[in-house]
């Protein structure tokens, strides 16, 4: 594909209906199922779209998106006669909806994508062999397996180790993710923000937010309510979350990606950490 298909294909897909949140959400399940241990899953083959990822519990909302990418990359390749992979095209949707977000921030960026991903079939997918990739959880998500009684923070950073992030890649990419809304089933868990959607500053801002106590929720496990002084629950947090606080050297980060002058900063070093992500199986960019 051409520059001028790529941007064919962002315009469809951010008026194809799926919000910012959606297309996010898509491709980090997608990239973010490699592993830095055997160098296995990514976005390589769109195995997402197959059995047994379709049916993980951190892909919840997955289901209702590839649909719409599958009529974008039919209705596309009908009318121009290009072809693009679904395994591309999931990417680029969060590649479009990274470059919304930001321009909606006030930050104009365009994030690298580089197309040559392929799809794989159903036959071509060992079942069995794949579910061992299955996350216990995935707190960029603030997602976690119920039953894991490993903690939260300490699983998302064994992610973030999986994924080859350094401490302050984590840190961008969590506070980034939280205020695109790309939690799996939506929860509000970390969503720091009354604009979700757009790239702000806002996670790291009211995370640090003095006002606000917090407490563990009497109703809901692994759960802290965040009250202010009126003793009202204002937003709600996983230990995923409140980590970027309690540690001092993740505060540290905190700090600087908060303050007045670093938007431009956050949002450049978020659009760097997160195509790394995307191309961590692009073993063809990186030899």
């Amino acid at each position: 594909m051409g520059e001028a298909e790529i941007a064919d294909l962002k315009q469809r897909l951010l008026s194809s209906g799926l919000t910012v949140s959606q297309l996010v959400h898509t491709a980090w399940a997608s990239a973010a199922s490699f592993r830095s241990t055997d160098y296995r899953g990514g976005a390589n083959g769109a195995r997402i779209r197959l059995q047994p990822q379709i049916d993980w519990a951190a892909n919840e909302g997955v289901r209702d998106v590839l649909p719409v990418l599958e009529r974008v990359k039919g209705e596309f390749e009908q009318q121009t006669g290009a072809k693009v992979s679904l395994a591309d095209l999931i990417v680029l949707g969060g590649t479009a909806a990274v470059e919304k977000a930001a321009a909606d921030a006030g930050v104009q960026v365009t994030v690298p994508f580089h197309p040559g991903r392929t799809d794989a079939s159903q036959e071509q997918t060992d079942v069995d062999n794949f579910r061992w990739l299955e996350t216990r959880a995935d707190g960029f998500r603030n997602w976690i397996d119920p039953t894991t009684k490993i903690s939260p923070e300490t699983l998302l950073v064994e992610k973030a180790y999986m994924l080859n992030l350094t401490a302050k890649e984590m840190t961008v990419l969590v506070g980034g993710l939280r205020v695109l809304g790309a939690n799996t089933g939506g929860t509000q868990h970390g969503v720091f923000t009354d604009r979700p959607g757009v790239l702000s500053q806002d996670f790291f801002r009211n995370l640090l937010d003095l006002g606000i106590s917090w407490s563990t929720s009497a109703s809901a496990e692994n759960v802290y309510e965040g009250r202010d002084a009126d003793g009202t629950v204002v937003r709600t947090a996983t230990a995923a979350d409140l980590v970027f606080n309690s540690n001092s050297i993740l505060r540290g980060m905190v700090e600087v990606y908060s303050s007045d002058d670093a938007q431009e900063l956050f949002v450049r070093d978020f659009v760097a950490a997160f195509v790394k992500v995307m191309e961590l199986d692009r073993f063809d960019l990186h030899a």
